[in-house]
């Protein structure tokens, strides 16, 4: 039995052949997880790019009706008004920073802003001027990784300018370049001497690798192992949880195959399964190609299943040879070119495992008895992240548990 329900199952997928299964009960599992790891820091869930692929709103209200996070971190000002416009409460840090123009809109669905450059300081120290509304803000630190941020000498004054002008200062914060090495310790030890700076102002800094690494220095965890450059942190603090929550260690998935940087965290549950419809089964004759550019060539009489997914649906070209998905927990190469809607798997010779696909039954693209995200991301040369975050808008998500 698949793990994908049929998406006709579902009235949001009735009309699709394609569906992204969510499993709630692996969401809030990871989330009671991260959040034990993180106390006292609080965990910030980062539901940016649409929940990683896993469908925004419905993950924020999942964890935010089990408590289990109270504030959401976004990249773009139209992803937090979709959450406030699908009923999420809690805290909503947007990421990107605001232009003059859009603080209305900030003030009006309390959205916390991100003051990370002078454009956008001048943008809110004017709207306040102009009589607006107060709009918590969170300073960012550019402490190394050099996208966008305030050099640490700096920010003492950028606060002051805000708290001058009566604009709540939530946060002061900073982004790692990596999760937890020499160089992540400099970054958390140049936010950390910010709190003589800035007295009062909570600090984040962590991310699911920092988390996961178990460095209390870099995760915001007040034990014994805090060396003097990290002392307790004033006031609430969060850890900006985003893979992980999804059940993906960003350090690799522990396969054995050398390119881990650490050991994969076995509590962390996949939350997404990516799966599809066969649509049709065919037999073709040994010498024929399939999809674009005939790259495929059938070496003997073989079993071909279409499957409705392709591209546009977030399934890499790149797989197009090499890929694979499950059909009835059995896994099948992909032959030929991925199409934008459409792949094609060699089910193998008939007489074989493969005559047990019939159309209508569910190949698992991503997830379940398929490949996960880290090996789809290492046959196409790229992170976990993209191939998540890729997945098409038009591919219904369906929650489970």
């Amino acid at each position: 039995m698949s793990s994908v329900p049929d998406p006709a199952a579902a009235d949001s997928a009735r009309l699709s052949h394609a569906a992204v299964r969510i499993d709630l009960d692996a969401l809030r599992a990871n989330a009671r997880y991260l959040a034990a790891r993180a106390s006292p820091a609080r965990l910030m869930a980062v539901v940016k790019a649409d929940a990683y692929g896993h469908g925004a709103s419905v993950v924020a209200r999942a964890l935010e009706a089990a408590g289990t996070a109270d504030a959401f971190a976004v990249a773009t000002l139209a992803e937090a008004l979709a959450l406030r416009g699908d009923g999420i409460r809690g805290r909503v840090l947007v990421f990107a920073p605001p232009e003059a123009d859009w603080l209305g809109a900030y003030a009006a669905h309390g959205l916390d802003a991100a003051v990370s450059t002078d454009r956008a300081l001048d943008a809110v120290l004017a709207h306040r001027a102009a009589g607006g509304p107060r709009i918590d803000v969170h300073v960012k630190a550019d402490t190394g990784m050099h996208r966008l941020g305030f050099p640490p000498a700096d920010v003492p004054r950028v606060v002051a300018h805000l708290r001058r002008a009566d604009v709540p200062v939530m946060g002061v914060w900073t982004h790692l370049a990596t999760s937890s090495d020499a160089f992540a310790r400099e970054q958390s030890a140049a936010l950390a001497a910010l709190a003589a700076e800035v007295p009062a102002v909570p600090r984040h800094i962590a991310n699911s690798g920092a988390l996961l690494s178990g460095d209390g220095r870099l995760a915001g965890r007040d034990d014994s192992e805090w060396g003097p450059e990290w002392g307790p942190v004033p006031g609430e603090t969060w850890v900006r949880a985003g893979l992980a929550l999804y059940g993906v260690d960003p350090r690799g998935d522990g396969d054995g195959d050398g390119d881990d940087a650490a050991p994969f965290d076995p509590a962390l549950r996949p939350v997404l399964t990516l799966g599809a419809r066969v649509v049709q089964v065919r037999t073709i004759a040994a010498g024929e190609t399939v999809s674009y550019g005939r790259t495929w060539t059938a070496p003997r009489p073989t079993r071909i299943a279409t499957v409705a997914l392709g591209y546009a649906d977030g399934l890499p070209r790149a797989l197009s040879n090499r890929g694979a998905m499950a059909v009835r927990g059995r896994r099948y190469p992909v032959a030929g070119v991925v199409c934008m809607d459409l792949t094609m798997l060699d089910l193998g010779p008939p007489g074989g495992p493969g005559d047990a696909v019939a159309p209508g039954d569910i190949a698992e693209a991503i997830g379940g008895a398929g490949p996960s995200a880290w090996e789809i991301a290492r046959l196409c040369g790229t992170i976990p992240y993209e191939i998540l975050a890729r997945i098409g808008a038009r591919v219904p998500r369906v929650a489970v548990g």
